[in-house]
């Protein structure tokens, strides 16, 4: 949580976050008006609470899957060796993962 607590995105949230948007967390999340994260015993224990983690879960899975199949596709993405010490770095790296995620969209197009 202390980690957390550090980002950007809790500590600037509503200025980053525009609208109807929203952050989606697991359990170890705090719940709040811009974080969806599940609900944790005795609330998930109700019925309406169930419903809804199993959904969260369902989301989660299949974000999981996801990662799981582009990471299968493209080697370089499982262990990806770039030191993130400085801002070009940071969006060297986001660029690596944003051609990967292009090129498979592109190969999902042809194939």
């Amino acid at each position: 949580s202390t980690a957390w607590e550090k980002t950007r995105i809790f500590e600037n949230h509503e200025t980053i976050l525009q609208g109807d948007e929203f952050i989606w967390g697991d359990s170890a999340y705090p719940i709040d008006t811009w974080v969806v994260a599940p609900y944790k015993k005795p609330e998930s224990d109700l019925p309406d609470n169930a419903v809804y983690n199993n959904h969260v879960s369902m989301v989660r899975i299949r974000s999981e899957h996801t990662i799981g199949f582009l990471k299968g596709r493209f080697q370089s993405l499982k262990g990806l060796r770039i030191n993130i010490k400085d801002e070009a770095s940071h969006k060297f790296a986001t660029y690596w993962v944003v051609a990967c995620i292009g090129l498979h969209n592109f190969a999902m197009m042809c194939e």
